[in-house]
């Protein structure tokens, strides 16, 4: 599961034109700010839309990828 997650990182970190140690570092620190700053307009509102709502957030945060990721993020 940890290679999975890796490539989780990498591909989050390319889709958010992020290097995955400030991918890591955001994550770490709670901001989404930092993680939208680089993203297209629609996709940011949609980013927003779902952790405005604790309900979707709640889901995504369940997701067996968010999961993983969360996991490779707290072993570096």
């Amino acid at each position: 599961m940890a290679e999975n997650a890796k490539e989780l990182l990498e591909a989050l970190s390319r889709e958010l034109k992020l290097s995955p140690e400030a991918l890591q570092t955001s994550c770490e620190r709670g901001s989404a700010d930092d993680l939208l700053k680089n993203v297209d307009s629609d996709r940011a509102k949609q980013v927003e839309s779902i952790l405005n709502d604790p309900q979707k957030t709640r889901e995504l945060l369940d997701s067996p990828q968010a999961k993983a990721l969360m996991e490779l993020l707290g072993q570096q």
